[in-house]
């Protein structure tokens, strides 16, 4: 929306090939299970298979869009997130006990770590960690409407729509079938960008719908968003596969005051 958040056409990374090693490597491991239950090997041989088990990769799962999906990591308890500095810590509400953070190793690239905690009893725990795409030109304190780069900063998380009825959110949610249908584009298959976003409060009026184009501030660029993914990194929003964007807005609960960290990890960590 608004000149930073339409996608741009750069490939994203086709895990095929990870997909046929994995299927492979779970086809040995059956195939050896089974010989040991049929106590068909000898000592050596089961010393060899014992090996082969723990060291063969299993196959992994995926979202719907074909990118791989990390697997949700063993909860730890955290007083902070790590990676995230004492400057930038401090900007986030106290009260808050929901957190995104969108962090690049780089300014200038594309990609992003999009990871979500939620705080209990007073600890940190991480829910999830998802590859993820921003502007294509990386990272800008005060992005310009054209720039291809999306704000660093921390930004609360309010509103959100789309072309789609609620999928089950409890944020304030514009269901707009037409209003959001510019998102859309065809190649071989109709791709939908805008099906699901969520308002990052970046120079926007908070409480309204997330195409509102009545910014407080016409000198730096606005409309950036969670969105879902299309053919390759943004005009500055942030992107997600749909089953992941529908998980984060579920999860979401305006009384967590949700906010959003995001930039590369050189500005985050201050």
């Amino acid at each position: 929306m608004g000149g930073t958040s339409k996608e741009s056409l750069v490939n994203s990374p086709n895990p095929g090939q990870m997909d046929v090693q994995s299927q492979g490597s779970a086809r040995i491991v059956t195939r050896v299970k089974r010989t040991i239950s049929r106590g068909s090997m000898s000592r050596g041989t089961v010393f060899a298979a014992a090996f082969l088990l723990t060291s063969v990769p299993m196959a992994s799962a995926h979202a719907d869009s074909g990118d791989p999906v990390a697997d949700p990591p063993t909860p730890v308890c955290l007083e902070s997130v790590p990676g995230v500095g004492p400057v930038t810590w401090s900007r986030v509400p106290a009260a808050t006990t929901q957190l995104i953070v969108a962090e690049s190793t780089r300014r200038n690239t594309d990609e992003n770590t999009f990871s979500r905690w939620e705080k209990s009893g007073g600890c940190w725990v991480q829910l999830s960690s998802w590859w993820s795409l921003n502007g294509f030109k990386g990272w800008h304190e005060r992005p310009w409407t054209g720039s291809l780069r999306s704000p660093i900063g921390v930004f609360s998380l309010t509103d959100a729509g789309g072309r789609l009825r609620n999928p089950g959110t409890a944020m304030r949610y514009h269901y707009g079938p037409k209003k959001y249908e510019r998102g859309g584009y065809k190649i071989s298959y109709p791709v939908q960008l805008y099906n699901y976003v969520i308002a990052i409060n970046y120079n926007r009026r908070i409480g309204k719908p997330p195409r509102n184009t009545n910014q407080p501030d016409r000198t730096t660029g606005s409309g950036y968003w969670i969105h879902q993914r299309g053919l390759g990194s943004t005009r500055g929003c942030v992107s997600l596969t749909k089953s992941q964007l529908v998980t984060t807005l579920r999860w979401m609960q305006p009384t967590a005051l949700p906010q959003i960290i995001m930039g590369p990890a050189q500005s985050i960590s201050i």
